[in-house]
């Protein structure tokens, strides 16, 4: 019933999201696009039904085998085939029920539970990455669009020079290889217009492998304001709940189970038989011969463990201690891409208000003064076109910091699972 309503529940929410951001607004947001993509990829699909396999398989571990039925004939003579002749022959119907050895079914359904919780932990785990990897697919199409703007802007600028130096040229007032410098600055801007498509169009790709075909509703026209993190301590105490990490520690509780399991084998598998046989005829005395009642208990007796039961036992717990050595290396993997993200995160955040405060008004100031000293034939175009890069690399350089500055928070989002 769980599976079954998850399944119905993603089928809900992607008819939605389709429906209602192209039927009504036509535009999809940074958090639809999450949750689009989340519901339609079958990679969660296929961990929750693999979970849901194996919580219904751990119900099925802790019961009894079926009963045998036994049924046949007992003591029948070869040279008549005959029911009767004998005293000790019989049609026997019996059962018999095996018992498994120990405690092996409640330790097999632990472990199977065990690991079914796994699972679900790694489809937790799997949102995330499809969560972070819609957004740092919406991040860089969004750097893409706003360089793409910056570039058509100082296109524009150029052509107003342009204009401008014609002008004066035709007068007598701008030599003409000011004109060949302009056009060359105004094709070297298209090409990097056209460079920035390509890359757009890598970005659009991705995003339509997560979204289907509601990627081209997507509207990624600006970095993004991604959620705000919590203080480093308290993030940090999060980590510990990552699902990756909470998975493998299920994974070696479910080790240390088959340690227990393993030992069970030194303990006896039981049988219990009961049966009974019909006699047909009569005794001596012209009485009808009476039926059989049996009941038999067998057991194993495992008294030669050394090759056998102790050598399960080893391999069970060796696989115990791989778990166990994985969770320490994933521990170390989770904190460390944690400390190296918010060591990012701080860095770019100081970098990008060194920019905002200092660095880019000083390059504004530089273009405006060189504009006017250009106008007033103080200094040689060429320190005119020198000032104007330096500004264009100024604000891709600005925008460059704050896409990375958002990719690093979206790594911090995956990792402390810190949601909307």
């Amino acid at each position: 019933m769980q599976y079954s309503s998850t399944g119905a529940l993603r089928l809900v929410i992607i008819g939605i999201l389709v429906v209602c951001p192209l039927g009504l607004a036509g535009a999809l947001s940074l958090e639809e696009a999450e949750s689009l993509a989340v519901a339609r990829d079958a990679g969660v699909a296929g961990i929750e039904e693999r979970s849901a396999a194996l919580s219904e398989s751990a119900v099925a571990d802790e019961q009894l085998p079926d009963p045998e039925l036994r049924f046949g004939a007992v003591n029948l003579p070869v040279d008549s085939f005959s029911l009767d002749d004998e005293n000790m022959t019989q049609i026997l119907v019996g059962l018999r029920q095996r018992i498994p050895r120990g405690k092996t079914r409640s330790l097999r359904r632990e472990q199977t539970e065990t690991m079914a919780a796994a699972e679900f932990e790694m489809a937790e785990e799997r949102r995330r990455e499809v969560v972070r990897a819609v957004r740092s697919a919406w991040i860089e199409r969004a750097f893409v669009e706003r360089a793409i703007a910056i570039v058509e802007r100082q296109q524009s600028w150029f052509l107003q020079l342009e204009d401008a130096a014609t002008a004066a040229y035709a007068s007598g007032g701008r030599r003409q290889h000011e004109l060949f410098r302009i056009a060359m600055e105004r094709e070297l801007l298209e090409e990097d217009k056209e460079r920035l498509r390509q890359m757009g169009r890598s970005w659009d790709a991705e995003l339509g492998r997560w979204l289907g075909p509601q990627a081209d509703a997507a509207n990624p026209s600006d970095i993004p304001e991604l959620p705000s993190l919590p203080p480093k301590q308290m993030a940090t105490v999060t980590l510990a709940g990552h699902p990756t990490l909470t998975a493998q520690t299920r994974r070696a509780e479910a080790g240390k189970v088959g340690v227990d399991l393993a030992k069970q084998q030194s303990r006896p598998n039981w049988a219990i038989d009961v049966s009974y046989g019909f006699r047909q005829g009569e005794d001596r005395a012209g009485d009808d011969r009476p039926d059989f009642f049996s009941a038999m208990l067998s057991f194993e007796m495992p008294i030669f463990p050394k090759n056998r039961q102790d050598r399960r036992v080893s391999a069970a717990m060796a696989t115990e201690l791989e778990m166990k050595s994985l969770l320490r290396d994933r521990q170390r993997i989770i904190r460390r891409s944690f400390e190296s993200a918010w060591a990012d995160e701080n860095v770019l955040e100081q970098r990008i208000d060194l920019f905002e405060n200092r660095v880019l008004p000083s390059a504004l100031a530089n273009v405006e003064a060189t504009r006017q000293a250009y106008r007033n034939d103080v200094v040689l175009f060429d320190e005119l076109v020198r000032s104007e890069k330096s500004l264009l690399d100024t604000r891709m350089r600005l925008l460059r910091l704050r896409a990375d500055h958002a990719l690093s928070t979206a790594e911090l989002l995956y990792l402390t699972g810190v949601s909307r």
